[in-house]
């Protein structure tokens, strides 16, 4: 009698496997179906850099007005807003030209290379002060340590809110990568607006506080600066601060622990950042490229449009795979291995592309070099201390990277 082979199960990327390790799934659909109809969300997968790239650039047709960030449809979750709140509105990540420029602009006025650069003399303070906070532990899970730790404080002194609250702006920047997910059930999504609202109110009286009595935090300077001749309400400055918060640490946060395991697995990486401390720039390229801490974001379809011989016709939901789009080895060689002469390795798109890309880029990617600067000038023999219980991977639609990483070290020198 003839074996009956089953064939595999279609692949779908709401399944908490498939997004606790999408690398092996993103190779298998790059070749055959790069644009790909996952069969629980009914949405186009895009896997191919190229692809990716011109959709994020394709501005007209491909829209951020997605009904997944602001402007939701869940009637309860807007209710909830309505009473406790403000209505989110659409302002940076959720908005289209000509409207998104506005609000782009007075950012970048407030966000300015300058700004970031002054900025690190205060990092690395911050940088220290944490490594000196574990550095006499026999183990330590990083994540708690300092992977969480520091981008939360410096978004914290730069919004000008004490470090005391850092618990509660954690679980608000948490919770705001989880809205965005597609496949949130409506209890969940009044669950989230009940922990936002409550984030809203503590913003408003920030907001209220330096309209008084102005200083040089980030808030006073968006709160206060004119933008068309008018300062922005604050539904308009909740939407942008809240942005703010989660851009200026979730990223941060995977990417620390995600190169910390690498380092883990692989020791020559932090001996040659110690040895060199210009190295620790290619490796947080690298690391953000092949552990993208953002896997995935949406556009909306707003005409019928062919990708790689695929029409995805209007009103369909695109997921630009950027974890995908980073391993593509049409744009990387040897894409899976980490390689710190690689030229091209700035070119990923773990910060989005075109007139979207991320506005915490510049002040992530500094965080990210100072902080493997002053870990592997301090520590050495790092390694991973529960074997396979040492790592737990997040189960997100959006973000990936470990959320627990227990390891012990030796003092350098």
């Amino acid at each position: 009698m003839p074996q009956t082979i089953e064939a595999p199960a279609p692949i779908s990327f709401a399944d908490p496997a498939v997004q606790r390790c999408p690398f092996s799934s993103y190779a298998g659909l790059r070749d055959d179906q790069p644009v790909y109809v996952d069969p629980l969300t009914g949405n186009y997968v895009l896997t191919r850099y190229e692809d990716i790239r011109k959709a994020l650039l394709n501005v007209k047709v491909l829209r951020n007005r997605t009904g997944l960030n602001a402007t939701r449809n869940d009637a309860a979750a807007n209710a909830v807003y309505e009473e406790k709140g403000w209505m989110p509105i659409d302002t940076l990540v959720s908005n289209d030209p000509p409207d998104h420029r506005t609000y782009r602009t007075l950012v970048d006025k407030v966000f300015t290379p300058a700004r970031v650069g002054a900025l690190e003399p205060r990092i690395e303070e911050i940088i220290e002060e944490l490594i000196d906070g574990f550095i006499d532990q026999d183990e330590i899970d990083f994540l708690q340590a300092f992977a969480v730790r520091l981008p939360m404080f410096v978004i914290a002194e730069q919004l000008g809110v004490p470090r005391s609250d850092m618990d509660r702006f954690k679980l608000w920047s948490d919770v705001s990568v989880e809205s965005v997910s597609p496949v949130l059930t409506s209890q969940r999504e009044v669950e989230i607006a009940e922990l936002l609202t409550d984030m809203q109110r503590y913003l408003a009286e920030e907001i209220e506080r330096v309209r008084e009595t102005p200083n040089e935090t980030l808030i006073s300077h968006l709160a206060n600066t004119e933008t068309d001749g008018r300062l922005l309400d604050m539904r308009e400055l909740l939407s942008i601060i809240h942005q703010l918060l989660v851009a200026g640490n979730e990223t941060t946060t995977t990417t620390l622990a995600s190169g910390m395991k690498l380092m883990i697995e692989q020791p020559a990486l932090a001996e040659a950042i110690c040895a060199d401390p210009t190295r620790a720039k290619p490796f947080v390229e690298e690391t953000l490229r092949l552990l993208s801490p953002v896997q995935t974001l949406f556009r909306r379809v707003a005409e019928d449009v062919e990708i790689a011989g695929t029409t995805i016709p209007a009103g369909a939901l695109v997921e630009v795979r950027y974890g995908a789009a980073n391993r593509d080895p049409r744009q990387y060689a040897v894409p899976d291995v980490i390689d710190l002469d690689r030229k091209n390795a700035s070119s990923h798109l773990a910060f989005g592309a075109g007139p979207h890309l991320c506005i915490g880029n510049q002040l992530a990617r500094g965080e990210l070099r100072l902080a493997f600067q002053h870990l592997t000038r301090r520590l050495t023999n790092m390694r991973a201390t529960r074997g396979e219980d040492s790592y737990r991977w997040m189960t997100s639609y959006i973000a990936h990277g470990p959320d627990q990483l227990w390891m012990a070290f030796d003092k350098r020198g």
